[in-house]
């Protein structure tokens, strides 16, 4: 969608879709590295918190994290630019999911 993001803006439908797969993606990603306590999170698994903490400190994570408030829901104690779709598609975030997927939880 990226590549054609001209038509993309053009289609309700399209536009949708794409606004409803990047709050997913926020969402998700923003979860993964989530500390609160009812959250299921990869920060939270000893075996792997090292591997986690390293791209916890990347600068798409960081962003994500201090923005999602802002733009799912709307609201934020402060509120920031959020993430767009096109500094997603530029950075690192999926060779960063990559490498997650493929860290190995052990006991």
């Amino acid at each position: 969608m990226q590549s054609d993001i001209e038509n993309v803006e053009d289609s309700k439908e399209l536009t949708t879709i794409h606004r409803a797969l990047w709050k997913a993606l926020i969402i998700e990603v923003a979860r993964l590295f989530d500390t609160h306590n009812n959250v299921i999170s990869f920060k939270k698994i000893p075996s792997i918190k090292t591997k986690i903490d390293k791209y916890h400190s990347e600068a798409i994570i960081g962003k994500i994290i201090k923005t999602r408030n802002t733009f799912t829901a709307h609201f934020a104690d402060n509120a920031e630019e959020i993430t767009s779709a096109s500094e997603i598609c530029k950075s690192r975030l999926r060779n960063i999911l990559d490498d997650l997927s493929n860290l190995a939880v052990t006991k």
